[in-house]
């Protein structure tokens, strides 16, 4: 669904060259008039870790606490999988070309393509590592509480780029959609993964017996 969602959304953007549809323009003006300096100071405080080595990192972090023993090599794929991330976002941005809002607007240095937005997919795709650690990793009584957290955080991500000015609503949504479709793409290739090794698995127990 979220495949569908995102194709449809880049469809209607595509078709009209990138241009802002109404519900941009309302809320990107409403983000200019409404923030307060404090405001701003925040959402820079939240974006900067929402891309770059901070969010690299925090996807290293969340392979190794998966891990659990073998930690060098839950960082390694913490990281790959953020790479894995990153590629149909980049291909994506090429291919839709859109431009961001007007430079004037931006509380904060930006570059690249708008749609879908870099902050928001990277810090979604590392909500979902992070999430993946805790349930693997977290005791029990504390695994709601921290699964909640990198959602929040990657939520915040995404709200900052808007706040700042410095991507359209729809550059967010599309960003989180393109995210929940790389979990749900990655789930499959797991679940298929763990299928295969268990088929490999039984026969030659049954041989051994």
């Amino acid at each position: 669904m979220c495949t569908a969602l995102l194709v449809a959304l880049v469809a209607v953007t595509a078709s009209a060259h990138g241009a802002p549809v109404g519900v941009d323009w309302a809320v990107h003006d409403w983000a200019l008039g409404s923030r307060p300096p404090w405001a701003v100071h925040l959402a820079v405080g939240v974006t900067v870790t929402g891309s770059g080595v901070p969010a690299y990192a925090l996807a290293a972090l969340a392979g190794a606490w998966a891990f659990g023993p073998g930690r060098w090599r839950g960082a390694l794929f913490g990281t790959l999988a953020l790479v894995s991330a990153q590629l149909p976002r980049i291909l994506l941005a090429e291919l839709v070309a859109r431009p961001r809002p007007p430079a004037r607007d931006w509380a904060w240095s930006a570059s690249g393509y708008a749609m879908p937005s870099g902050h928001t997919t990277t810090s979604m795709a590392v909500a979902v590592l992070l999430t993946v650690a805790v349930r693997r990793g977290a005791p029990g009584r504390w695994r709601p509480v921290l699964s909640a957290v990198p959602v929040v955080w990657a939520v915040a991500v995404g709200l900052s780029r808007v706040c700042l000015g410095m991507h359209w609503p729809t550059d967010v949504l599309a960003g989180w959609l393109l995210a929940a479709a790389w979990a749900g793409l990655a789930g499959v290739f797991l679940v298929l993964c763990r299928r295969r090794e268990a088929g490999a698995i039984h026969p030659s127990e049954g041989d051994s017996t």
